[in-house]
């Protein structure tokens, strides 16, 4: 299985919008990550991906032998948090337990450190996304920080974790 991490292409569209359009991924992620997902959506956000300067955040896509899997970002701080960097991902739910976001994260990171001056990065985990949380446990991340009642998904309050890597 040949995973890689790379900038978004237009011609992505059509496969994010089917790896992304899936309730059970959205379930997890913020809100601006919109359910149903057309492939509009997944247009408006590669343009903006695209967009994006690499000094403020890397955005990528994942990609599992050949074809889109899902997506990671790394978002980097600025003013007093300019060493530190938050960590986004997400799979469509084909790709899921196969140990390929404990891969890209790994990837994703060990390439931060080794090209950036970020000395820590982090990532906020629902609690109710228990692989998520594997993920970054077997990456090293520590947890650092327990929120109660800390995000509003669905008209629910979920808890949350903080995860950390630090260089």
């Amino acid at each position: 299985m040949e995973i890689q991490i790379r900038t978004w292409k237009p011609e992505d569209a059509a496969a994010l919008a089917e790896q992304a359009n899936n309730e059970k991924v959205a379930e997890h992620l913020r809100n601006v990550f919109p359910h149903p997902y057309t492939e509009e959506d997944a247009q408006f956000f590669i343009n903006g991906a695209l967009r994006t300067h690499c000094d403020r955040a890397w955005v990528r896509a994942i990609e599992v032998d050949g074809k889109i899997a899902g997506g990671i970002t790394l978002t980097f701080g600025d003013d007093v948090y300019s060493k530190n960097g938050e960590l986004g991902y997400w799979l469509g739910e084909s790709y899921w337990n196969r140990g390929i976001a404990t891969r890209a994260v790994a990837d994703l990171c060990e390439r931060a450190f080794r090209e950036t001056d970020l000395v820590r990065i982090e990532a906020e985990v629902l609690t109710n996304n228990p692989a998520s949380i594997r993920v970054l446990e077997k990456d090293h991340f520590q947890r650092e920080g327990y929120f109660c009642n800390r995000v509003c998904k669905n008209d629910q309050l979920i808890d949350s974790v903080i995860f950390a890597l630090l260089k």
